[in-house]
């Protein structure tokens, strides 16, 4: 079945490290795309304002967002999914979840619709780190007064801990929030129905869409179940051997030399 929707990766997959990308090859081949009916979707971990700053000389009509790891939806600017945390589970997680030793010696951001929340005190060096990748980080004395609407929770550990931290986050929490590996040692907790496969089967819902009409791209832990469901996957040669193994296909170039851009050249427009 003809290909009608493109689901990419940011970080390690469509992005180089220093978070850029070949702009004028990405619009060319967004136009191209768009000329034979197919979307072509972001999905990142970051917030949308983010990605609004980082992308913002390329939107187009058949470019999906897909922010904070699916908790939230974009199409021409207009929200179309929002998978926020109840204001219930905001303040279970604040005044009793955060003070377990689970979470006790972490570094908490409160990722919400208007900024990013973390607790005074946090060491200097992480939050200069942060304020790279979170819009609007603000200090709090309290996480519990914090009145913005919450998209995700981000805990920071080590990239060595991060899986065994999100197994025993999910263990600990038993179905009434989720833990995904995002990468770079930052472990997301959003709600049960959120995450970047959700998000792209909500797509194919809406659009009349099967695995068959999906090609995916990714490098890390928390794309395997998105690779592992759409038909036409690629791992980047970047990722890991078992984020390979996921996958239908490994693509032949890296992100640094645009691999996601030269597959879909090669693939779909016969480049």
């Amino acid at each position: 079945m003809a290909i009608k929707l493109i689901a990419t990766d940011l970080n390690g997959t469509l992005l180089h490290q220093d978070q850029q990308f070949d702009r004028a090859r990405f619009k060319r081949v967004l136009a191209a795309l768009k000329s034979i009916g197919v979307s072509l979707v972001l999905s990142s971990g970051n917030q949308y304002a983010h990605l609004q700053q980082l992308f913002h000389d390329v939107m187009a009509d058949n470019l999906i967002v897909v922010a904070e790891n699916g908790a939230s939806i974009y199409a021409q600017d207009q929200l179309i999914f929002d998978g926020s945390l109840s204001t219930k589970q905001q303040r279970q997680f604040v005044t009793v979840d955060r003070q377990q030793p689970l979470f006790k010696q972490a570094y908490v951001i409160l990722v919400g619709s208007h900024g990013s929340y973390t607790e005074t005190g946090a060491p200097a060096k992480l939050v200069a780190m942060a304020r790279q990748f979170y819009d609007n980080l603000a200090l709090v004395d309290d996480l519990a007064k914090v009145r913005d609407t919450i998209k995700k929770i981000s805990i920071a550990t080590r990239p060595e801990a991060a899986a065994a931290l999100v197994t025993q986050a999910n263990d600990y929490f038993a179905g009434q929030l989720k833990a995904h590996d995002s990468g770079y040692g930052v472990v997301d907790l959003v709600a049960q129905n959120v995450g970047k496969l959700p998000a792209i089967q909500f797509l194919a819902t809406k659009m009349g869409l099967t695995a068959d009409n999906i090609m995916a791209f990714g490098d890390g832990d928390n794309d395997v179940p998105l690779l592992q469901y759409a038909t036409h996957s690629f791992a980047m040669s970047n990722a890991p051997a078992a984020i390979q193994a996921a996958a239908k296909h490994v693509t032949t170039v890296d992100n640094e030399h645009d691999g996601v851009l030269a597959t879909i050249e090669t693939q779909l427009l016969n480049h």
